[in-house]
């Protein structure tokens, strides 16, 4: 008994902790005052973490979040990048989440990359192991 509710609570502690990273890293683009774009990142948390429990891709999820931060990673330097060519050329750019066409292409890409790894991961596995993949 004792086992099986520590199992339950990495699981618990690990999706959490899945959630809050999805969440914040996809939600990059949806700033202050928070608007309805965050509802795009929430929702493709709780689909992939709903579909990670039922089908056991925990570790799928894992390394999509990885992605999603080195796709974050690649985002700010690039901005950097940017900004300094443009500082060094004499000209103000605006912040990039002032311009709501970038907020809502960022959303959308900070949630395709998780997306898309985590759906490679899972067709991977399931090919590897041969089975469909769901819990029993």
């Amino acid at each position: 008994m004792n086992v099986s509710w520590r199992r339950s609570a990495r699981r618990l502690v690990a999706l959490v902790v899945y959630f809050v990273t999805f969440t914040l890293g996809a939600g990059l683009f949806a700033i202050d005052p928070v608007r309805v774009l965050l509802a795009v990142p929430v929702l493709a948390g709780v689909v992939v973490l709903g579909h990670a429990v039922k089908t056991s891709h925990l570790d799928a999820v894992g390394v999509a979040i990885l992605w999603l931060w080195g796709a974050v990673l690649a985002l700010s330097v690039g901005g950097a990048v940017v900004e300094t060519a443009f500082l060094l050329l004499h000209r103000d750019v605006p912040p990039l989440v002032e311009l709501r066409v970038a907020r809502v292409v960022g959303t959308v890409a900070l949630v395709a990359v998780p997306l898309s790894v985590y759906l490679r991961r899972v067709r991977r596995n399931r090919r590897a192991t041969g089975s469909s993949g769901r819990a029993a």
